[in-house]
């Protein structure tokens, strides 16, 4: 994982990049927005995540956005706090972050594979390390939801969790104790398949794909306590 230099477009997680200015300055303001208060939270691979999709997004000031799939996350609080009419959805909602912060957002019960929202509502939707938790029969569902919602020309900015075998077994090994992971992950050939051929949707830009996973799996445990690592893709509504 040392792909900075070459900034290839759609790429897996690269560790180099959290020391960019870019991603240095969204991270702090997302942490002090975090430490006001107990309840949201930011996991450690989210930290590439949001900015990498912010960096593809380049939105601008006022734009309507979707957080699909945000959970109790500073995300859309974040999203607010830099002018973005924003719009977050979960399935689980209890706690009202934006209250908390004093910022507008605009949170929706719902699922990403019927999504209560109108048609090309959004300029962009972020779907941030959530499709893998859907199930593989749900994922083509999400992304026609997604791709509907989005304006043509607008982007969908997706994340997800990647490694070289989709069916291998595979275990959290950080700090406290150990499970199986039970959710879904891609592999290159998943990967293009499912999400980098959906209908609809054109991938912005070049891929790349390429992993050293003896590497790769010794940074990750490092760096969240799983083997595998994430990918971010940017898909544009044709």
């Amino acid at each position: 994982m040392t792909k900075s230099t070459a900034r290839v477009p759609n790429r897996t997680l690269d560790l180099h990049d959290l020391d960019l200015p870019i991603y240095r300055a969204v991270l702090a303001k997302m942490d002090e927005l975090k430490g006001k208060e107990a309840v949201s939270y930011l996991h450690p691979s989210k930290r590439w995540e949001y900015p990498w999709a912010l960096e593809r997004a380049q939105l601008a000031r006022g734009s309507h956005v979707l957080d699909a799939g945000c959970g109790a996350s500073i995300f859309p609080i974040y999203l607010a706090t830099q002018g973005y009419q924003v719009t977050a959805l979960d399935l689980n909602l209890s706690t009202n972050l934006a209250r908390l912060h004093d910022v507008s957002v605009n949170y929706v019960r719902g699922k990403l594979t019927a999504l209560p929202l109108a048609d090309n509502a959004f300029d962009a939707v972020f779907c941030i390390s959530v499709i893998e938790h859907l199930g593989r029969d749900g994922i083509p569902a999400a992304l026609n939801e997604l791709r509907r919602v989005v304006r043509f020309g607008g982007k969908v900015l997706l994340t997800t969790d990647y490694y070289e075998d989709a069916e291998a077994e595979l275990w959290y090994e950080g700090p406290g104790e150990s499970f199986r992971v039970d959710w879904n992950f891609f592999d290159e050939s998943l990967l293009r398949r499912l999400v980098l051929q959906a209908p609809g949707l054109r991938v912005e830009g070049a891929v790349d794909l390429a992993a050293d996973w003896e590497i790769v799996r010794a940074q990750m445990r490092r760096f969240h306590g799983y083997p595998y690592t994430s990918v971010g893709v940017a898909l544009a509504k044709v």
